[in-house]
């Protein structure tokens, strides 16, 4: 669905603040009681939480575009941390104004309610990615940040940059950081990928898709309407 003129001119009319966040800075804690909404604008966000009080589980990754926390809408107490990952650049959305743009357009209703649905799919994935093997878990990430990255126009020829460290892979791998390092070995091995430092090129999208038991079928994209609104938000 392509945003009518009326809607992209709706959503340009929303306040913001920008914000520069450095690497690791928390723009969102678990506990707090939002009253705005997260743009991403340039780089990444992930959120997480802690188990047993010192273990970080990395639950997803932000790109571009994405509005990580647009459930504070209704639901305003975090249940998770929301953290830049490298420099970031967000953009706060008061909700009293994003409520007033939604109650305006039933357009606008419907693709930020699809935006929830397609949030609560790629958590369900992630949910049974923990079921795969190591290299099948990071594999099947890798994959969903290219495929997510090329909706929003910010990878081409099968190459992303992102600012990882091999900590941050295995928090969002459920694995220790001796064992990613070992993984990564193994997908360079296999000339699956190049993985250096913060680039990663792919090689073999094909063989790493079946490896990762990947299928894009649970990002519901229409790269159209993902376009559209993260050109008209940014």
């Amino acid at each position: 669905m392509s945003l009518a003129e009326s809607d992209r001119y709706a959503i340009t009319r929303l306040p913001m603040t920008v914000k520069n966040c450095a690497n690791g800075q928390d723009v969102a804690r678990e506990g707090d009681i939002s009253t705005q909404c997260i743009l991403v604008l340039d780089g990444y966000l992930f959120r997480h939480k802690l188990a047993n009080g010192s273990q970080r589980q990395i639950m997803s990754f932000h790109v571009p575009g994405d509005i990580p926390d647009l459930q504070t809408l209704h639901l305003p107490k975090l249940d998770h941390t929301v953290t830049a990952l490298g420099g970031t650049v967000i953009a706060f959305i008061p909700h009293a104004a994003f409520k007033d743009m939604l109650e305006g357009s039933p357009r606008l209703t419907h693709v930020f309610w699809r935006e929830s649905l397609v949030d609560a799919a790629i958590f369900r994935e992630w949910v049974i990615n923990g079921r795969r093997d190591a290299i099948s878990r990071v594999a099947h990430m890798i994959c969903e940040l290219m495929v997510r990255l090329q909706a929003v126009g910010l990878a081409r020829d099968m190459a992303f940059t992102i600012p990882w460290t091999q900590s941050d892979v295995a928090d969002a791998a459920g694995i220790s950081t001796v064992h990613t390092n070992r993984v990564i070995q193994e997908l360079r091995r296999l000339g699956l990928l190049e993985w250096d430092s913060r680039l990663i090129q792919i090689r073999n999208w094909e063989g790493l898709a079946t490896l990762g038991d990947f299928s894009d079928d649970y990002l519901h994209l229409r790269k159209s309407e993902a376009t559209s609104v993260a050109s008209a938000l940014s």
